[in-house]
């Protein structure tokens, strides 16, 4: 009878046991077919598929619809660039298992080539500090691109896409980056619209360009553009295309910022609505907004990486943002309309900001 009683006892801890490991085992079957989901659905690009048009530099302007970065610097120029960006080499390249750095793109996509990178912003998500750092890198920077030569920085994503664009950084401004993530503007304005928009202060002056560049994007979409014309003169609620429109000025000032350094300042404030609209929805909204947001990035995130920073999006979205450019005030010279950074100074202070040290 003893061991009858201690038999009929065992049994129903183990069925308690037995239906525990069942749950846990479907909790990971949906955990892992829902993380197939999402994986499927991104635009993922390995680097070697990333092909590099080094005719693109030496083709006629007139047939190669919008590439703008044709320029070159005369011989004394680049010999000037080239002692200056060469004492930046000196510095090892920074990286912190506590830091993750993406690249985030903005091009006008072209047919033939990768377009233009009008917006170009290093997100450093800093887990030490529960901060993350947006730094943009402005597009008429010039830079030495890894078996280019010296030209503007925009033009490294227009030659090689992502990983151009990502190597090239990272040689100049001595930074670790692991990896990029690129929309066109059509798939900017669609993310914008799947948080319901943005509310940004938008002056008389800038609503007339964001008309303008609305009279662009909505004849490439088949849209009539007058039906998304903004007045400004306060606080505006923008939708996609509207916002894209706001990002792209660079022919008004942004406070004391002005042409490409209000651009690129209009640019993070899109971003930093973006989070803040993040942080409000509930968990079901959020993973419907990836859902949809995925298949418009591309981008060269691992399936481990990105599984990673699936998890933890709940914590990153609540960490303080900091914003700031490239170049930084008075750490930069002209050459004629272009800009030089004093490479040294600004690395090291791009540098202390995400890394502290």
């Amino acid at each position: 009878m003893a061991k009858g009683k201690k038999k009929s006892a065992k049994t129903p801890l183990l069925i308690v046991v037995l239906v525990l490991l069942i749950i846990v085992f479907a909790g990971l079957c949906v955990f892992y077919f829902g993380l197939k989901h999402y994986l499927g659905k991104t635009n993922y690009v390995d680097d070697s598929e990333v092909t590099i048009n080094y005719g693109l530099l030496t083709a006629d302007e007139d047939d190669v619809e919008g590439f703008t970065e044709m320029e070159t610097l005369d011989a004394e120029a680049a010999a000037a660039f080239a002692k200056e960006v060469n004492v930046g080499q000196n510095i090892d390249i920074a990286s912190d298992g506590d830091v993750y750095n993406i690249l985030l793109i903005g091009s006008d996509t072209r047919n033939g080539w990768y377009g233009n990178s009008d917006s170009m912003i290093l997100a450093s998500i800093n887990s030490q500090t529960k901060t993350i750092y947006m730094t943009s890198f402005m597009r008429d920077l010039y830079a030495n691109i890894p078996n280019v030569g010296i030209r503007k920085l925009n033009s490294a994503y227009a030659v090689g896409g992502g990983p151009l664009l990502v190597s090239t950084i990272e040689s100049n401004y001595r930074i670790d980056i692991d990896n990029y993530a690129s929309v066109d503007f059509s798939s900017m304005a669609n993310i914008i619209d799947l948080v319901g928009g943005v509310d940004l202060e938008v002056s008389t002056q800038e609503a007339g360009y964001i008309n303008m560049y609305l009279d662009e994007q909505c004849r490439l979409q088949g849209l009539n553009a007058s039906d998304y014309y903004v007045t400004g003169g306060g606080i505006t609620h923008l939708n996609g295309n509207q916002a894209v429109g706001f990002a792209r000025i660079r022919y008004t000032s942004r406070g004391s910022e002005h042409s490409d350094y209000g651009r690129t300042s209009r640019q993070r404030e899109i971003l930093v609505q973006l989070m803040q609209k993040a942080r409000s929805l509930d968990a079901t909204t959020l993973l419907a907004v990836v859902n949809n947001m995925l298949p418009l990035i591309t981008h060269n995130i691992d399936a481990a990486t990105l599984t990673t920073l699936i998890a933890n999006a709940p914590s990153y979205i609540n960490y303080d943002i900091q914003t700031d450019r490239i170049p930084y005030d008075n750490m930069y010279t002209n050459l004629g309309e272009e800009l030089v950074p004093d490479f040294e100074a600004t690395i090291n202070r791009l540098h202390q900001t995400i890394y502290g040290n």
